[in-house]
C-alpha cells in the first residue's frame, strides 16, 4: 500500500488540518468564479450528461462546500478540480438521478424543487490513492437552472 504524502497539491492530508483545508476550499471556488467569468463570461460549467449548464452561485456553493469539502483531503482535492468534476460527472447504474430535496435545511431554503446526484471519479495509474469517487449534488430551481450545491468524496458506491 502507498503511503500518503503530507500534502498532495498543496492540500494537508491529515485529518486535523480541517482548518487549513476550509480555507483552500474558499479560495479554490473564488479562483473558479474568477476564471469561468473571465473565459466564459458566466460562472457555468456544461455538464455533458445532463445537456445543461452547472452554475456555481457563492452563497450556495461555497458556503456548503466550504463545510464538507473540507472534512477530508479527497473533497478538498475535488474542489481543486471541480470544473472538471462538474463537466465530466454521470450517473452511477442503480442510483436515481433525481430526488426531492431535503424538506428541512438550505436546500429548500435555496429553492431547489428538485435534486440531481451525479458521480466523478478520479483515477490514477501512478498514485494508488488518487483512484476515489466523489458525489456531485446539483439543486434545480424552478427556472431549471442548475446549481452546483455540494462535492463529497465518498466510500463506496
Amino acid at each position: 500500500m502507498e503511503i500518503l504524502p503530507e500534502k498532495i497539491e498543496g492540500i494537508p492530508t491529515d485529518k486535523k488540518r480541517s482548518k487549513e483545508r476550509r480555507e483552500i476550499v474558499r479560495k479554490e471556488y473564488i479562483r473558479l468564479l474568477e476564471n469561468l467569468q473571465r473565459r466564459r463570461g458566466k460562472k457555468a460549467v456544461y455538464n455533458s450528461f445532463l445537456r445543461t449548464e452547472v452554475f456555481f452561485i457563492m452563497r450556495e456553493s461555497e458556503k456548503k462546500a466550504t463545510n464538507s469539502a473540507a472534512f477530508n483531503w479527497q473533497s478538498t482535492y475535488a474542489v481543486k478540480h471541480l470544473e472538471e468534476v462538474v463537466r465530466d460527472a454521470e450517473p452511477v447504474l442503480g442510483k436515481p438521478i433525481y430526488t426531492v430535496p431535503k424538506s428541512n435545511g438550505k436546500q429548500r431554503e435555496f429553492g431547489y424543487v428538485n435534486i440531481a446526484t451525479l458521480y466523478h471519479q478520479f483515477q490514477s495509474s501512478e498514485k494508488e490513492y488518487l483512484n476515489f469517487t466523489v458525489k456531485l449534488v446539483l439543486g434545480i430551481k424552478n427556472d431549471k437552472r442548475h446549481i452546483q450545491y455540494s462535492v463529497n468524496k465518498i466510500e463506496v458506491i
